[in-house]
């Protein structure tokens, strides 16, 4: 029933996960093959030439558009390539532990002239993933033997058992000289195969080269653990996506960052910018940084394609509760600018005035502080005019211009201005601060009369039962 279920479920989402990549069919004329062989390639929702990707290659049997797919839908993976071409490799193509002429020619293709033709077309890094189910795991297995080196990861499901040939298993490591990872996916199987792929992993498992993980699918048949492990398979081929290393002791801040970049976008090309960000201000104490050095690290990380506001205000909220505030200041008005600039966003621009005007504050700069208020109460009010209750609340906290803070606060009772979000204030809660803007100018009389509009709208109103205390 849940193999159902699942099949079912991916009938549905499948066609709408695909329309995020683009099919791109080409027919390459092979000199070994002395044919044209029919090349599928996914490129991943928002490709661009001026960056680089991991490819992925599929063998034998095609699942390519899955693969794609699930690639696309998964966030702790980089964007990817997959391909697929229509090459002879299977249980026919072996007359032993090689492959039949046919067969090599076909290989032949795909290490001198596929491997090659895809990573000049589509600007690749030298970053490729094997995967093959059955025949097609029998032949990536066939590549590791042979060829390890050309590709980093291999995606095994459903081992098929060798049948025309009977294995080395030395075999299987002897070739292999550098770190490579290596994913098997087992079914509930005939015996046979499952023999063959405990013994293979009990084989791997003697290389000191080869990371090796075994996961065993019991509801999933020869024909479909690749359903079941995919999303698991891809995470182990790049469990290192989203991992950093951290700061070297005295290492400047630019230098680390520019480094781990440097590290990062060399092996995977695209990068998941933000997690990497809040890395780096995981890794960095900077308040042992210098006010210039920080200015630094801001710029370096607005000048970047991928950055967004949601990383500089983020950048601002980490440098402003270790009392940086200038710095807090800049990444602020940076995130502000990032949108302006590239129109988008992750950010609600009321939220970042609201910060910005709060680290003015902390700084001791209150003219700033009402300008930046002022200045994005203009830029939101179209949206939301949700800045009037800060400016008003903080005009009578701050006993800088209550009486301005009290109109403004009257003026949101009215009930004519647009307010949503976070930043709103209930009716009773309004009432009690106009109240206490009235104590504030020892009006007493009026401050009564707002005490009662609070509490009878809540009578558990804290902050009007503490005022109406403090009343005579």
């Amino acid at each position: 029933m849940k193999r159902a279920f699942l099949i079912l479920y991916l009938s549905v989402l499948l066609p709408a996960f695909v329309s995020a990549q683009t099919l791109v069919t080409k027919k390459i004329f092979s000199a070994y093959v002395k044919d044209s062989v029919t090349v599928d390639v996914y490129l991943p929702k928002n490709y661009s030439k001026t960056e680089k990707y991991p490819t992925v290659y599929e063998f034998i049997y095609d699942h390519a558009n899955y693969i794609a797919a699930t690639a696309n839908n998964i966030w702790d993976i980089p964007n990817v390539i997959v391909v697929h071409a229509k090459i002879k490799g299977g249980n026919e193509d072996y007359k032993s532990p090689n492959l039949t002429d046919e067969g090599a020619r076909y290989y032949g293709f795909v290490k001198n002239e596929l491997i090659p033709y895809i990573s000049k077309t589509y600007n690749t890094v030298n970053l490729r993933v094997a995967v093959g189910l059955s025949q097609g795991a029998d032949y990536i297995n066939y590549i590791l033997r042979n060829d390890p080196s050309l590709f980093n990861t291999y995606l095994n499901f459903s081992l098929e058992r060798p049948i025309y040939y009977k294995p080395d298993f030395s075999s299987y490591t002897a070739k292999v000289k550098d770190t490579t990872a290596y994913f098997i996916a087992i079914a509930n199987d005939i015996p046979e195969r499952m023999k063959f792929a405990d013994q293979l992993v009990d084989s791997l498992k003697k290389s000191p080269y080869i990371n090796i993980k075994k996961e065993s699918f019991a509801e999933a048949t020869h024909s479909y653990s690749i359903l079941y492990a995919l999303p698991q398979a891809l995470l182990f081929a790049f469990k290192d996506y989203n991992v950093i290393r951290k700061k070297y002791p005295g290492e400047a801040l630019i230098i680390y960052y520019n480094a781990v970049l440097k590290e990062k976008t060399e092996k995977y090309g695209n990068i998941n910018f933000h997690g990497f960000i809040n890395q780096i201000l995981e890794y960095v104490d900077l308040s042992k940084s210098g006010n210039s050095e920080v200015n630094t690290f801001v710029d370096s990380v607005y000048a970047m394609k991928d950055c967004m506001d949601i990383d500089l205000f983020n950048i601002g909220i980490v440098l402003k509760t270790k009392g940086l505030y200038q710095n807090s200041e800049k990444a602020y008005q940076m995130a502000l600018l990032k949108k302006q600039n590239t129109g988008k966003s992750a950010m609600d621009d009321v939220s970042v005035y609201f910060q910005l005007a709060k680290v003015y504050d902390l700084d001791g700069k209150t003219d700033e502080a009402s300008d930046i208020l002022q200045k994005g109460y203009l830029n939101t009010k179209v949206k939301t005019e949700n800045l009037l209750h800060v400016m008003g609340y903080r005009y009578i906290d701050k006993n800088i211009a209550v009486d301005k803070g009290i109109e403004l606060l009257k003026s949101m009772l009215i009930g004519k201005h647009i307010v949503s979000g976070a930043l709103s204030k209930a009716d009773d809660d309004v009432n009690a601060e106009i109240a206490k803007g009235y104590f504030n100018l020892k009006n007493t009389k009026d401050a009564k009369i707002y005490l009662d509009k609070s509490l009878k709208i809540n009578p558990k109103n804290e902050a009007a039962l503490k005022l109406k205390a403090l009343i005579k």
